[in-house]
């Protein structure tokens, strides 16, 4: 058996049409300001996307970049100035921040009305509760693709490799969730949980973020398992010997890959998402989509 290979960019283009018709029946026009401190280039990278993914949908999109100088307290001041500014509808801080800059810290004094990310502590403490306001992106992405390739979820047993405040512990909530019904059995694992591959091989589903280069391999999978891989890492590419390929100019040739070894794991598994081309598409869109709600929580106050 050949997994079907879940097309996370067609999913993707599907909300982010979704979302673009959204903004063109309703006349808002979301504001989404990420804030930049020096110049990381993985991160310049990721808001010339973001822009690209904003503009094409009707969302207006500003990059503040501020001086690699700027310290924790100037940082916040700026995040403050703009959860008071009206027009803006939406901010995220781009990470990784200059040392001496705790982004947890920062990322807490984003007004959880404009926190697009989900990331805030209101904002976490709302999903919970079960009364989700804006939830983390890659989150959702996760759990919007498996409800995508699945339909319904009811009675599942769905093990979460990954325990993080971003990704693990909010795609467990969210499938969780009484009032999205979605009533599966949820077991959450890391990298230190004892006897970890019996644990995901009992898994209907697997959902893994556990942020390591092809950690679970194939023979881990029950036989028709469900896998969502979270994954983005970057390895060498090697050649037969196990050597790494150079390029021309004598550096690594690199390559992206998931947390699951898919070559391995889409001989078991029922359904699979690839890395690149599956969660991370749609974490983008589902960005987007949490723009838009955004803006539309605050006009419904004013």
């Amino acid at each position: 058996m050949t997994a079907e290979i879940i097309d996370g960019k067609a999913i993707a283009a599907e909300l982010t049409e979704k979302v673009k018709r959204g903004i063109a029946d309703t006349g808002i026009r979301p504001h989404l300001v990420a804030v930049l401190v020096g110049e990381d280039a993985a991160s310049i990278y990721y808001a010339d996307s973001q822009k690209k993914s904003a503009e094409e949908v009707g969302i207006a999109y500003t990059l503040d970049k501020l001086p690699e100088s700027t310290t924790q307290d100037q940082l916040i001041a700026h995040i403050e100035k703009l959860n008071r500014a009206p027009e803006v509808t939406g901010i995220i801080t781009l990470v990784p921040l200059p040392k001496g800059i705790d982004a947890g810290v920062v990322q807490q004094h984003i007004d959880y009305t404009k926190d697009v990310e989900g990331i805030t502590p209101a904002s976490l403490g709302l999903l919970l509760q079960d009364r989700p306001h804006l939830v983390p992106c890659t989150a959702l992405a996760a759990v919007e693709i498996l409800q995508r390739a699945l339909g319904r979820l009811e009675g599942l047993d769905v093990t979460v490799l990954g325990r993080s405040v971003t990704v693990g512990r909010p795609v467990a909530v969210l499938l969780l969730s009484k009032s999205a019904k979605r009533n599966c059995t949820v077991t959450v694992c890391h990298t230190a949980t004892k006897d970890l591959a019996s644990k995901v091989r009992q898994a209907d589903v697997l959902v893994a973020a556990a942020g390591v280069a092809e950690f679970v391999k194939g023979a881990w999978i029950k036989p028709g398992a469900v896998v969502i891989d979270v994954g983005i890492n970057r390895i060498p590419v090697l050649d037969a010997n196990g050597q790494p390929v150079l390029d021309a100019k004598g550096k690594k040739k690199m390559k992206t890959v998931g947390d699951v070894e898919f070559e391995t794991a889409k001989e078991v598994a029922s359904k699979i998402t690839p890395v690149p081309g599956g969660v991370g598409s749609m974490t983008t869109a589902i960005l987007m989509q949490n723009t838009l709600q955004a803006a539309k929580l605050l006009q419904s106050r004013h």
